[in-house]
């Protein structure tokens, strides 16, 4: 059996818990106003803990070295 952080199914978005939330927030984020809304967010939140990583953030030089990944 495959363990997700978060489901979405049809209109129901669930998560397993706070953390998965945040995961499931951005991925609903993604979803109805696109990645670069998404990536916004989870900038401005500095919240990336799976590397899963929404729009070009990473790319622009204002972004921090750990997300460049340098």
């Amino acid at each position: 059996m495959l363990e997700e952080r978060f489901v979405h199914d049809g209109k129901l978005w669930s998560s397993a818990g706070v953390s998965a939330g945040i995961d499931m927030t951005l991925a609903f984020i993604a979803h109805v106003a696109g990645d670069e809304a998404a990536g916004k967010v989870q900038s401005f939140s500095e919240y990336y803990p799976d590397g899963v990583r929404y729009g070009n953030f990473a790319q622009q030089a204002q972004a921090p070295a750990y997300i460049r990944g340098g």
